[in-house]
């Protein structure tokens, strides 16, 4: 259930668990300075905050599944389009999956679509966040998944992993897994994004903390509480939305796909400190 609290959880410890295992992170966030408002030092001052949790079998209240929604990327090239459908989002033993389900054949879907899942806030008005999500990546070759803020084409910031090591995007990383990918996207029309990459985790199968800091200055991308990339051009500036999605479109240049078999991103927990653009900075 979505806990909305005064204090909560922050930053990513680095407490070892007594059994780390896929469904336990070793590490353990430490709590925010509380005065006026939630306080991380080096980041600002947050009015909001909420944490998602997955222990029933529904989404908490503040999280909503997209349903019915049509990204028709055949239209800028891809070879298929993607479908969100709510049906692959479920939760179960503590986690929501959010799901690519394998074995599809899109050239015979009505739509060309490759069934895929997404969820994401209820809040539609958060402007600069520091956002950190525990979940564990699917290495299932063939999706895109993505972690990101969202209102357009032009402000938005991603963490995102590309799960075949084949993809076009992934070609010239010879360090381990898939990287992770960070990007801004242009705030222009027809701009440059600003986009670079970083490690995966080793073990990514298991529950690792994936943080998204976004201030008016810059957007910082951590792992397990440890800063990977930093960007400071193409800063998102307006409220939108928090998403995770789970997706494939066929694009040998992205996502590559669809997979054949079943891809989940499994997502443990959601750390949300926040404004909007209603939030009163006073107290």
């Amino acid at each position: 259930m979505a806990i909305l609290a005064a204090v909560f959880l922050f930053l990513l410890g680095a407490l070892a668990a007594p059994a780390h295992t896929t469904s336990e992170s070793k590490y353990e966030p430490i709590k925010p300075r509380q005065t006026c408002g939630h306080v991380i030092d080096g980041v600002g001052t947050f009015m909001e905050s909420a944490v998602y949790t997955f222990e029933g079998d529904t989404l908490p209240a503040g999280l909503l599944a997209s349903t019915d929604q049509l990204i028709p990327d055949e239209q800028w090239g891809a070879p298929f389009n993607h479908f969100f459908d709510s049906s692959n989002v479920a939760v179960q033993d503590g986690f929501a999956e959010v799901r690519v389900p394998g074995g599809q054949d899109p050239s015979s879907d009505p739509q060309r679509a490759i069934h895929s899942g997404e969820i994401f806030t209820l809040e539609s008005q958060i402007l600069y966040a520091s956002v950190r999500t525990a979940a564990i990546l699917s290495t299932e070759p063939g999706t895109c998944q993505g972690l990101f803020f969202y209102k357009s084409e032009n402000q938005e910031t991603d963490i995102e992993y590309l799960s075949d090591i084949n993809s076009l995007s992934n070609i010239g990383w010879e360090d381990g897994p898939p990287p992770l990918h960070y990007t801004n996207q242009a705030v222009l029309e027809g701009g440059e994004k600003s986009w670079t990459r970083g490690p995966t985790p080793a073990d990514v199968s298991s529950v690792h903390w994936y943080r998204i800091d976004w201030t008016p200055d810059y957007t910082a991308f951590f792992v397990d509480d440890v800063e990977q990339r930093r960007h400071t051009e193409n800063v998102p500036s307006v409220p939108g939305t928090w998403l995770w999605n789970n997706w494939s479109n066929g694009d040998p240049g992205w996502s590559v796909g669809p997979p054949l078999g079943d891809s989940a991103l499994k997502i443990q927990t959601i750390e949300m400190y926040y404004n909007t653009s209603s939030s009163s900075t006073g107290c």
